[in-house]
């Protein structure tokens, strides 16, 4: 999404008209009521940023991600901002820190001098948009480093962060990603790993991000390392496996993943960071029923 889409908010184009009938008309008026907060992400259709979430909330959803928001500027994100002060609308996570998929990111600390400046701009765009939760990626394995080091300097460079973040309301939550499908020799895969570095770094503003998708390919089993590693989690993500789509359009059962979560207790927001298996307003439609029907235990 460019700017100039992003500050376009004033021309409603009948793409967004007829998104509106359609999809505001999907969920009656918005009336949904969800057990989890459940947050679209920015992306699904065209249209200016402030007209998607404005769908989202006459869809029924009380939150939405945006990776991309540090792209934009502090001008437009204070335009975000009001709009969602207006909706009444929270918002999960972006994107801290840009080598997130190199070398030069946690394991090694030639990378941890841009890390830090990474994440104190997420601190300011926080102060700006008030989001929950910031993505922290731990990028590749260095081959000329120990496994024990390379974790070893994950966790001095979080503690960092964390010294950073600790006077705010935002909570770093480092991602595992899986390295089978989608991100070959990334360090930090399993939730174990994870809980082993959150563990140590020992600071509330600074947890896991439990993607579904990611652990689902990586170690399956959901619902017990959910529980397992309960303490250590701050943030869900979603994305059926395979193809990282919408609820059941894979193997997951989501009735029973988000019910366990919300038994659990979870108050936090769990971002929808998937592709859609039909494109355009009608996938977004059939996402949105999806849903639905994946929050629907009594």
């Amino acid at each position: 999404m460019n700017r100039r889409t992003f500050l376009s908010q004033s021309a409603i184009t009948p793409l967004a008209l007829s998104s509106s009938a359609v999809l505001a008309g999907a969920a009656q008026g918005g009336s949904q009521q969800y057990h989890l907060r459940y947050a679209p992400r920015i992306g699904w259709l065209e249209l200016p940023l402030t007209r998607q979430i404005e769908l989202y909330a006459q869809n029924g959803f009380r939150a939405f991600e945006y990776n991309g928001l540090p792209n934009h500027s502090d001008q437009e994100i204070g335009e975000l901002r009001k709009k969602m002060d207006q909706l009444n609308m929270a918002m999960g996570v972006f994107v801290v820190n840009r080598g997130g998929w190199k070398p030069v990111a946690m394991p090694d600390k030639g990378g941890h001098k841009r890390f830090l400046e990474d994440v104190r701009r997420g601190v300011e765009i926080h102060k700006i948009v008030g989001n929950e939760c910031a993505t922290v990626t731990s990028g590749l394995t260095v081959p000329h480093l120990t496994f024990a080091q390379q974790t070893a300097n994950c966790v001095e460079v979080l503690k960092r962060a964390a010294e950073l973040v600790e006077k705010t309301k935002m909570v770093l939550v480092l991602e595992p990603l899986n390295h089978k499908v989608d991100h070959a020799g990334y360090f930090v895969v399993y939730s174990e790993h994870a809980a082993e570095i959150i563990g140590s770094v020992n600071h509330p503003n600074v947890r896991i991000l439990f993607d579904m998708y990611h652990q689902q390919i990586s170690e399956g089993n959901l619902i017990n390392h959910i529980h397992q590693y309960w303490d250590w989690i701050g943030y869900f993500q979603i994305g059926d496996v395979p193809g990282r789509k919408e609820p059941y359009t894979g193997e997951v059962n989501w009735q029973n993943v988000f019910k366990a979560i919300h038994e659990k207790g979870y108050k936090g927001i769990l971002g929808m960071e998937h592709g859609l298996s039909v494109p355009g307003e009608a996938g977004v439609k059939k996402c949105f029923d999806a849903y639905r029907k994946a929050d629907s235990w009594s």
